[in-house]
């Protein structure tokens, strides 16, 4: 009797709950979230991630002879051991090497073969917000996705070089961090979208994606280090490669989410949604 009073007591107050905006927004997040598949989702991306940017990062680090290569860059940004590193610059080339067996047709291979996580990318922003698909006409977008979010990698790389040493290193080097993503999630999909969504709302769910991809971060310089030091030690450059997928997953789960959740935010019918849509008129 007592635990169908207590159960009673406690479907009341979800009910209550549910009646404010708080609670039918909490709702609608997680409806929209399972209904996007937003692990499916995330994984795809992953893979087309790992499949698509970081070959294209290979191709613009074989383009500088002098360069110690990408896998050196990689060990350096996240202090690995010697023997780690080793495993990693026996399975990455340098830049000579690279540079030498690529070649031209290669280079333009990996460029638009690259533009696949471009569209994997435009397939999720258009279901989470239902929005009519460009024309094949305008396929330059997918290539300018890859390139901005390979130039985002490369600023927030140099920021934290230049900020080596500096006070408030690591604080300095998540701001900006935050600040580069935020301009990059705001483009993107304003224009995989052809401008169908307002910018005022994108800019919204591009700085909750970026300010979670700053903690990430942060969690990412304790735990990839790690995870890839075991990863090396058990199974070689498979290891490596598990842990990077792994995080890369973490990526893409944070990007796909906060997008869902963005939209449910800006179409909230309570004063955060008022705060994101502004003067702009969003549909129910």
């Amino acid at each position: 009797m007592r635990l169908a009073n207590l159960r009673e007591r406690g479907l009341g107050f979800w009910d209550s709950i549910r009646e404010t905006w708080v609670g039918r927004l909490l709702e609608r997040i997680v409806r929209d979230l399972a209904r996007l598949e937003v692990f499916d989702r995330a994984m795809t991306l992953a893979a087309q991630a790992f499949t698509s940017i970081v070959p294209l990062m290979l191709v613009a680090s074989s383009l500088r002879p002098q360069h110690p290569g990408l896998g050196s860059v990689v060990a350096d940004s996240l202090s690995l051991s010697e023997e780690t590193r080793a495993t990693l610059a026996g399975s990455i080339p340098a830049g000579a090497t690279a540079a030498g067996s690529i070649g031209f047709f290669g280079i333009v291979v990996a460029i638009f073969s690259a533009t696949s996580f471009s569209r994997a990318l435009e397939r999720v922003y258009l279901r989470t917000w239902d929005v009519q698909k460009a024309s094949v006409r305008t396929a330059w977008r997918w290539l300018a996705t890859v390139l901005a979010v390979v130039l985002a990698v490369l600023i927030v790389a140099f920021t934290k070089s230049v900020l080596e040493g500096a006070i408030w290193r690591g604080t300095l080097a998540v701001l900006l961090q935050i600040a580069v993503w935020t301009a990059v999630w705001t483009f993107v999909p304003w224009m995989l979208l052809q401008r169908q969504v307002a910018v005022r709302v994108l800019a919204f769910t591009a700085a909750l994606t970026a300010v979670c991809m700053g903690l990430l971060s942060v969690a990412g310089g304790i735990y990839l280090p790690i995870a890839m030091e075991s990863g090396a030690r058990q199974f070689g450059v498979l290891g490596l490669v598990f842990a990077y997928i792994g995080w890369l997953f973490a990526i893409a789960f944070v990007l796909v989410a906060t997008t869902v959740i963005g939209r449910a935010c800006a179409e909230a019918d309570g004063p955060i949604g008022r705060v994101i849509r502004g003067s702009e008129v969003t549909p129910a």
